[in-house]
């Protein structure tokens, strides 16, 4: 780890960051301790930040989707008025 990037990372020890590695990974969490070689973070999940990204909007459109669908969505019948009563 070089001098500046050890400093930077003492500064944000106890807090919460999101640590982006030389290969892309990227990993949110709170940063515990940091020495020479590494800085150590308690992530937040174990899965990888791009991993659930689209989840949500993608429920969200699909609920929409189908709420909307159903409401123009030809009846099997069609709905006739009550009859009066028939009097006997």
């Amino acid at each position: 780890m070089s001098y500046h990037m050890y400093h930077l990372c003492r500064r944000y020890v106890g807090r919460s960051v999101l640590i982006t590695c030389d290969c892309g990974t990227r990993y949110h969490g709170i940063l515990k301790h940091v020495d020479n070689e590494k800085a150590y973070i308690l992530p937040y999940s174990s899965e990888v930040d791009e991993s659930g990204r689209f989840i949500v909007p993608a429920l969200v459109g699909l609920t929409l989707g189908t709420i909307v669908g159903f409401a123009i969505a030809p009846k099997p019948y069609p709905i006739y008025p009550p009859y009066p009563p028939y009097p006997y």
